[in-house]
C-alpha cells in the first residue's frame, strides 16, 4: 500500500501529494504547485528521494513549484500533457495578472515525457492508468490506482463540487462529460483526491454532488 502525504501549497492551497511505499525511499511528487522548499524538507525529513514528477494540469498552482523543487532534488522525469504548453511558459506572467509578489512560484519546465491519456503508468510496483479528462484545462489527466482504489483527480471533481470551466481553454460541457464518462465509472468507493479541499469517494459525488444533477447528452 502506497503513503500518501498531502501538503498544501502557496496561498492557493493546493493539495500537492507525496506518494512512496513504506520501507521505499523512492517518491513520487504529484502537482508541486510551489513551495518547492516545503516540498523538499518534507522529502528530507522522511529520507525520500523524489525520483517522478507528474503532473494532472498546468495551471500556476500545480506546476508552480517544478522549477524550484528539481533545483533542489535534481533532475528527475516530468510527465505531462502537451496541450498544457503554454501555460507552464506563462507562469510567471499569469502570477503578475494576479498580483502575487511571492517567488513561491516560476515557469515550468517542459515534461521529459508528455502524456495525453491512455498510457499505464509504474510506480512502487502500483499501475496507474491515466486518464485524458479535459474540461478544467485542455491538458488535464487524472491518475488512477485500481489496486490502491484512489484517483489523483486534479481540478476535475471536488467534494460537492466540479472544477472550474471559465478559464482559459476550459469548457464546461467538456468537463461534465469527463467526469461521468472517466469517473463516475469508477467503483463507488474509490478515494477522490482533489487538488483542493478535501478528499471524497466516487460514490459520493455520484449520489449527492450537486453539479452532477440532470441531462448531459448536449
Amino acid at each position: 500500500m502506497l503513503n500518501i502525504e498531502v501538503i498544501p501549497v502557496t496561498n492557493f492551497q493546493q493539495n500537492c501529494r507525496i506518494l512512496w511505499s513504506e520501507g521505499a525511499s523512492d517518491a513520487l511528487v504529484i502537482d508541486p504547485g510551489g513551495d518547492g522548499d516545503r516540498i523538499a524538507r518534507f522529502l528530507d525529513s522522511r529520507e525520500l528521494k523524489c525520483t517522478q514528477i507528474w503532473l494532472t494540469h498546468s495551471h500556476l498552482d500545480h506546476c508552480g513549484g517544478v522549477e524550484q523543487l528539481i533545483r533542489l532534488v535534481g533532475e528527475v522525469p516530468l510527465l505531462g500533457h502537451p496541450l498544457e504548453r503554454e501555460f507552464r511558459a506563462r507562469v510567471e506572467d499569469i502570477k503578475a495578472m494576479y498580483g502575487i509578489q511571492s517567488n513561491a512560484m516560476s515557469n515550468c519546465p517542459e515534461p521529459t515525457r508528455y502524456i495525453e491519456g491512455g498510457e499505464d503508468l509504474e510506480f512502487a510496483g502500483v499501475s496507474f492508468k491515466v486518464l485524458f479528462t479535459p474540461g478544467h484545462s485542455p491538458g488535464h489527466l487524472c491518475f488512477y490506482a485500481p489496486s490502491e482504489g484512489v484517483l489523483l483527480a486534479g481540478d476535475t471533481l471536488f467534494a460537492g463540487s466540479i472544477g472550474r470551466s471559465d478559464l482559459p481553454g476550459g469548457d464546461h460541457t467538456t468537463l461534465l462529460k469527463s467526469i461521468i464518462e472517466k469517473i463516475l465509472t469508477l467503483p463507488d468507493d474509490t478515494r477522490v483526491l482533489s487538488g483542493h479541499g478535501p478528499e471524497t469517494r466516487v460514490g459520493v459525488e455520484r449520489d449527492s454532488n450537486p453539479f452532477l444533477v440532470g441531462d448531459f447528452d448536449e
